[in-house]
C-alpha cells in the first residue's frame, strides 16, 4: 500500500509503502508518529482529505485526515483557522452519533492544523448509483426516512452540513450472512462531508469562504453566503432527483426550472413528486423548513388504516357508485334499475332520480358527474344514456334521439375533464363517442372481439382506455378515436381501469384476481398486484400513492402501485364490490356493494394535513 506525502507542493507525492520520509521533498511522511496518509479521497477551499491508518493500534484501522491551509492573506488566514477549530469542536459533539464519523484528534504540526475522524466504511450512494441504476419510489421513500431524522439531529445541534449530495452519503457494508432487510434497517446510511459545516453560533465571516458547497446541488441563498436548514433540504431534493433519474443535475435543470420528470425511467407518484418539487423551491419560504417536517408529510402518504365512518343502506344491489367534485353528493346505480342521490354527513339521503317514465327501465351499470357538479350521466343495461340536471332532479335528455345509442348493454361510461366528450362501452363490443353540448355521437370504435367492460379516459383527456371481454386493454386518441396501443396478459375479461392523476400510468383490474399496471407511454408492463377472487373494480387516489381494487368476496384491497407494496385491505362488504371512487382529496373512499349498501371510508389525516 502506498505512502503519500502530505506537503502540499511535494510534486511527486506517491511513495512507497515502508518509506518513512517522502522520497520527493524528504517531509516525514507519519503525521504525529502516528498517522500514515494513502491516498487523497476529497479536496475543498481550505482543505484536503485522505485516507490513512493509524499506526499506533495494532489493528491499524482506517481513518481519514483532513488537511486544512489557510488563505494568503494574514486576516483572513486568522479567521479560517479560528473556523477550522471550531469545526473540531462541532465535529467532536456531532460525532457522538453512531451514522456520523467520530473525531479521533485534532493538533497542528509544520504550520498545518489537521482532523483525524473515523473511517466510515461502505459506498456512496454516488458509486451505489453508477453501479445499481436509478433509484425506485420505494428506494427514494426509504432513503428519506432514513437520512432525515439524522439531518435533524444535526440541524438540532444547530449546524448547518451545507454540502448534502449522493457522495457524502455511504450505505454501510451490508452484514456478513446478512438479508436485504439490512439496507433498509433506520442505521445503514452515515453522513460524512462535514468540512462545510457551519455554526449557527456567532462566528465570523471569511468573504467568499462561507459559500461552500458543490454548485449544482446548492441553494440560492447559500451561494450567497446566506444559507438555512432549509438549504440542506434543498441539497436533499436534488440529491433525489438525481438518484431517480441516473442524471446530473446540471442537466435537471433548465433555467430557473427543474425539469426532472422527463428523465424518469417510470413515473413517480405525484404525492412524492409533490414533495420533491416543495424540496427544490428556489425560494426558502416555500420549501420545507426541518426535517420533521418533511417526514410529517411522508407518513401522511401511507395510510395503514382505512375506517368506515358511514353506511347507507340502499335496499338494492348496488352496480355503480360516484361521488360529485366538492364530494357533498354520491351518486349510485341499482340492479332495481335506480339511481339514488346520498348527502354524506347530512342525513337526507336515497332520493330518486326521474320516475317510471323518464328512468332506466334497466339495471343502472354506470354514473359520472359532469365536472361543473351539475349534470349526471348514466348508462343502463336498458341500452339508454340519459343526461340528468341535478339542480332540478329532471331528465335533461336521452342520447341517440328516437333509437338506443347501443345494441347490448351499456356496462361503462367516462367523461373527460372538461365535460365535453362522453365514452360508453357496451355488450355489442363498441365504443361510442358524445359530444355533451350537441347530445350527437360522432364516433365508433370496434376494435375489441369481446364485450366491453370498462371505459376510462385520461386526467389530460388525451387517451381513451377500454378494457374487454376479450382480456385485453386498448388506448385511444381521442378526440379523434384512433386506436394507439394494446395491452395483452389477462387471462380473464377486464372489469375496470383507472388512469393514475398524472396520466402517466394505467391500472386495469380483472377476473383473473390481478390488477395490472402499465406505463402509459411506452406500454410497459410496470407490476403485476395479485388478489384472491376476481377484481370488479379498480381506483386511484387522486393525491395519495395508491391504487385499491375491490373484488367479488367483499373485500378491498390497498397497494402503493409504484412500489408494489401491498397494504392493510379491508373487509368491506357482505357480497361483491362493484364499484369504488374517491373524493377528490384523496382520503375519502366510497365502496358501492351487490349486498346493497354504501360506504365512506377515510383515511387518518396527519399532523400537517398532508391531504
Amino acid at each position: 500500500m502506498m505512502n503519500h506525502c502530505l506537503n502540499p507542493v511535494c510534486k511527486q507525492p506517491k511513495n512507497p509503502e515502508g518509506n518513512k520520509f517522502c522520497q520527493t521533498c524528504g517531509s516525514k511522511l507519519l503525521l504525529r508518529d502516528h498517522y500514515r496518509a494513502l491516498k487523497p479521497i476529497g479536496s475543498s477551499t481550505y482543505s484536503r482529505t485522505f485516507l490513512a491508518v493509524d499506526e499506533d493500534i495494532p489493528s491499524k484501522p482506517f481513518c481519514v485526515i483532513k488537511q486544512f491551509f489557510p488563505p494568503r492573506t494574514v486576516s483572513e488566514a486568522q479567521k479560517a483557522a479560528e473556523l477550522f477549530q471550531r469545526e473540531a469542536v462541532q465535529l467532536d459533539r456531532l460525532g457522538q452519533h453512531p451514522q456520523i464519523p467520530r473525531l479521533l484528534a485534532y493538533f497542528e504540526q509544520d504550520k498545518h492544523q489537521y482532523l483525524i475522524q473515523e473511517f466510515m466504511e461502505g459506498k456512496t450512494l454516488g458509486e451505489e448509483l453508477k453501479q445499481s441504476g436509478a433509484f425506485s419510489e420505494q428506494q427514494i421513500f426509504t432513503f428519506l426516512k432514513q437520512i432525515l431524522p439524522l439531518l435533524h439531529f444535526v440541524h438540532s445541534n444547530q449546524v448547518i452540513h451545507r454540502d448534502i449530495k449522493p457522495a457524502n452519503i455511504i450505505r454501510r457494508p451490508r452484514v456478513s450472512g446478512g438479508d436485504s432487510s439490512s439496507l433498509t434497517r433506520s442505521d445503514s446510511l452515515l453522513l460524512v462531508g462535514f468540512s462545510a459545516v457551519k455554526s449557527l453560533s456567532n462566528q465570523p465571516t471569511i468573504g467568499n469562504a462561507t459559500i461552500i458547497g458543490s454548485p449544482e446541488y446548492t441553494a440560492s441563498e447559500q451561494l450567497t453566503g446566506n444559507p438555512t436548514f432549509a438549504s440542506d433540504l434543498y441539497s436533499l431534493g436534488v440529491t433525489c432527483i438525481e438518484l431517480l433519474t441516473q442524471t446530473s443535475p446540471f442537466n435537471l435543470r433548465h433555467g430557473n426550472q427543474w425539469e426532472w420528470r422527463q428523465y424518469l425511467s417510470r413515473p413517480v407518484s405525484a404525492a412524492l413528486g409533490k414533495i420533491l418539487d416543495k424540496l427544490l423551491q428556489d425560494k426558502p419560504s416555500q420549501r420545507y423548513q426541518s426535517a420533521p417536517e418533511v417526514l410529517q408529510e411522508l407518513d401522511s402518504l401511507q395510510p395503514r388504516e382505512w375506517k368506515c365512518v358511514e353506511t347507507f343502506a340502499s335496499g338494492s344491489r348496488i352496480r355503480c357508485v360516484a361521488v360529485s367534485p366538492d364530494s357533498q353528493l354520491i351518486a349510485s346505480g341499482s340492479e332495481e334499475n335506480r339511481i339514488q342521490l346520498w348527502y354524506p354527513g347530512r342525513g337526507k339521503s336515497g332520493e330518486q332520480l326521474g320516475n317510471w317514465l323518464s328512468g332506466h327501465s334497466g339495471w343502472v351499470q354506470a354514473v359520472v358527474f359532469s365536472p361543473d357538479g351539475r349534470l349526471l350521466m348514466s348508462g343502463s343495461c336498458d341500452r339508454s344514456l340519459k343526461v340528468w340536471d341535478l339542480g332540478t332532479g329532471k331528465l335533461l335528455r336521452s342520447l341517440g334521439d328516437w333509437f338506443a345509442p347501443h345494441t347490448g348493454w351499456i356496462n361503462a361510461i367516462a367523461l373527460n375533464s372538461p365535460g365535453t366528450i362522453l365514452a360508453s362501452g357496451s355488450t355489442d363490443t363498441t365504443i361510442k363517442l358524445w359530444n355533451i353540448s350537441t347530445g350527437k355521437q360522432f364516433a365508433t370504435l370496434t376494435d375489441h372481439q369481446g364485450t366491453i367492460e370498462s371505459v376510462a379516459i385520461s386526467p389530460d383527456g388525451k387517451l381513451l382506455a377500454s378494457g374487454s371481454g376479450d382480456r385485453t386493454v386498448k388506448l385511444w386518441e381521442l378526440p379523434t378515436g384512433k386506436a394507439v396501443a394494446t395491452f395483452t396478459g389477462h387471462e380473464d375479461m377486464v372489469r375496470s381501469l383507472t388512469f393514475s392523476p398524472d396520466s402517466q400510468i394505467l391500472a386495469s383490474g380483472s377476473r383473473d384476481h390481478t390488477i395490472k399496471l402499465w406505463q402509459v407511454n411506452s406500454g410497459e408492463l410496470l407490476g403485476t398486484l395479485t388478489h384472491t377472487d376476481w377484481i370488479e373494480t379498480v381506483a386511484f387516489s387522486p393525491q395519495l400513492p395508491l391504487v385499491v381494487g375491490g373484488t367479488r368476496n367483499g373485500a378491498v384491497g390497498f397497494w402503493n402501485p409504484y412500489t408494489g407494496e401491498e397494504l392493510n385491505g379491508v373487509q368491506a362488504h357482505s357480497a361483491s364490490v362493484n364499484s369504488v371512487v374517491f373524493a377528490s382529496n384523496g382520503r375519502v373512499m366510497i365502496s358501492g356493494s351487490a349486498d346493497g349498501s354504501i360506504k365512506l371510508w377515510q383515511a387518518p389525516f396527519s399532523t400537517t394535513g398532508g391531504g
